[in-house]
This record gives structure tokens, sequence and C-alpha cells, in this order.
């Protein structure tokens, strides 16, 4: 069973329940393949890497399947990653090929989200990898553009990759050996926490009653102001190589900014992004009306409305009054716990922010 995302849809917690319920799950007959997400994740990243080192990129995947071969054909075998909604139609063969080569019946499952919710989600996601653009010009990158330069920007780049579920359930659909593809639908915010993992379960065909989510992972959620501050700090740490940036203020989302989230507000939509959110999720419901998918959920979790009278004309910022809380919140850890001297803290906003960005380049040895 391929958990292929996408993105954004409770993915976190899917793979937590299963990794802290291997035992329980394995007397169900069902594995986590790899034990780890972290083997999983590595697997499928080395696959998307193609074309760079063939042989060497296939490897841990190849390594991850390969006990699904010696299974008994009642055991359901998961790897939950949602990097595999990238995939391309040439990455099909690299993934696919060593579980056909075992005969294994292969299927997919594809978790899906109202769009409303997903939206502010990946726009924090991308605050966090070096994203530049404010929430309210962000809402118009991810829209349907013929400018190429909307199209080429990142914003719009990494929301469609990530979002445009229509060409993940085609590829995946259609690709030789898939014998299923199931869609979940992810419940609205006041259900039930085992709600999602209950229609998850019953997708991948095993029991998961009884699982223990007292100790599951979900993402750490910034607060809007938090979420700001990181948009504005990237300015300043724009050359700092990808992998030593995202372990850095991975730490600081969780340590420093995640606890500010109760006092801190949510981006709101406008009234043209929410008709475009709208939009999406329409299109989400006309694909998973084909036959071909197998409904897990509700299509009344895609909301369609096309009236929003509550909604801004235009999206707000976020209050300056949370970014220079957050600001500061991240000078006091750094002066708290490393050698960084901070000195005077600017009145600006802005220039807080600079100093903000020189100080975490001295705590984590970026300007090396």
């Amino acid at each position: 069973m391929l958990h292929i995302g996408a993105m954004k849809t409770g993915t976190s917690f899917v793979q937590s329940v299963l990794g802290n319920n291997q035992e329980l799950l394995a007397e169900r007959d069902a594995v986590f393949l790899g034990g780890a997400f972290g083997v999983q994740s590595r697997a499928v990243r080395d696959v998307l890497n193609l074309p760079k080192q063939p042989g060497k990129n296939k490897r841990k995947w190849r390594a991850l399947v390969q006990p699904v071969g010696a299974m008994d054909p009642d055991t359901t075998a998961v790897v939950s990653m949602e990097f595999l909604s990238f995939a391309s139609d040439r990455h099909m063969g690299p993934f696919l090929n060593p579980l056909r080569n075992s005969h294994a019946t292969i299927e997919v499952i594809l978790t899906v989200r109202d769009q409303s919710r997903v939206i502010p989600a990946q726009w924090q996601t991308y605050t966090r990898n070096f994203g530049d653009e404010s929430w309210p010009d962000y809402l118009r990158r991810i829209e349907p553009s013929r400018s190429r330069r909307v199209t080429r920007s990142r914003a719009h780049r990494t929301f469609h990759r990530a979002q445009d579920i229509t060409p993940m359930l085609e590829r995946w659909s259609r690709a030789h050996g898939i014998a299923k593809t199931h869609v979940v639908t992810v419940p609205p915010p006041d259900a039930p926490r085992s709600e999602l993992w209950d229609r998850f379960s019953a997708a991948a065909g095993f029991d998961g009653s009884g699982v223990d989510l007292d100790d599951v992972h979900d993402n750490t959620s910034l607060g809007f102001g938090s979420c700001e501050f990181l948009r504005r700090v990237n300015a300043h740490l724009a050359d700092v190589p990808p992998r030593r940036y995202r372990v850095g203020m991975r730490a600081l989302a969780r340590d420093v900014l995640a606890p500010l989230r109760a006092s801190e507000s949510r981006p709101v939509l406008d009234r043209r992004a929410a008709e475009y959110a709208a939009t999406l999720n329409q299109e989400l419901r006309e694909a998973m009306s084909d036959s071909r998918f197998e409904l897990y959920g509700s299509l009344d979790d895609l909301p369609v409305s096309s009236s929003f009278p509550d909604l801004p004309r235009k999206a707000a910022s976020a209050p300056e009054a949370e970014v220079r809380a957050a600001t500061l919140a991240v000078l006091d850890h750094l002066e708290a716990t490393t050698d960084v001297a901070v000195g005077a803290r600017p009145s600006k906003v802005d220039d807080l922010i600079a100093t903000a960005g020189q100080a975490l380049r001295r705590a984590n040895g970026w300007n090396a």
C-alpha cells in the first residue's frame, strides 16, 4: 500500500500512528516498511533525484520494498511518504518495478483536504523554506496565470507541485501494476481526532482499532506573526545552504515560535482566494467521481460554496505587534542559549528582523 500524500493532508499524523503502533499492527498483518518514516523518506527522496546517479538512487528504495516479496499475500505492507506525490512519469518505473517484480498487489492511497485549509498551511511551509511572498501576495501568486513571471515564481511552483491533485490521481492510477486507487478525505476540524486514522486504515484494508493516539506527532504549526517573521528574515538568509537552513530553522520553529501560536492570529483568505479554493474543491470532487477511485470519507469535506460575505475583499498582512513579539522571542532565545551577543534592539520592526537574521547566521555558523 503506497500512501502518496498529498502534502498538508494529515500525512504526519498517519505516519506517526503507523510508527508508534508497529507491534499492534504487525499482529494484524500490517507492516510499516523500514520501521521508521526517515527510512522511507530517504528512499523516496533518492528516487526523486534521478537521474543523477541512477544505480545509487534506486538502492534504498529497492532495499525498503525488498521484504514485500517474502510476505504472506494477506499482509499489508505500507509506505507513507507525501513526496511520492511529486513523482513524474519517469519516476513510475523506479518506484513500481521492484514491487511488480515481487508480484505484490499494489494499491495507492491519496489523502485530500479542503483547499481553503490547505492554502494557509502551504503558505506556512513556504515561509519555513526560504519563501518571501507576503500572505496577500501569495494568494495572488498561486492562482492560474498566463504570466510566465507568475508561473515561474517559487510560490506558484511549490503550491501546484504539492496540490495539483488531479494529475497525481491520473499518473498513479493509470501506472502499470496499480490494482486500486483509494481517496481519503480529511475530516473537518471538529471531527474526532481518530477519524482520519479510521478512514485511512479502512482504505488500507487492515484493522486500525485500538491504536494509541496519545503520543502521536502532528506537524508543528505556527501563528501568523511567526510565519511573517520567517518570511521577512528569509531575505537575510537567502545564501544559506538549504540543508543547514532547514536544520536551524526547524529547531527555531519548534522551540521558540510554536509556543507563541496561542497568542497569535491566523491568516485569513480573502474572497477571491476563497473562490479559488472552492473551485479547486469542485475539481477534486469531479476527479473523485471517477469509478476507478474508492472514496473513504465524504465529498462534503470539500465545500464548494460560492458566496463569502464574511471574508475581506483583500487579505490582511500579519499584525506588526505579532511580528515584533516573534522577533524579540527569537533574539531572547539566541542570547539565552548561544554565545551570540545581540545588543540593543532596534525600534523599527524591519531593522529588528535584520538584527535577528544576523544573529541567526552567527548562532548557526552560517557566515562561514
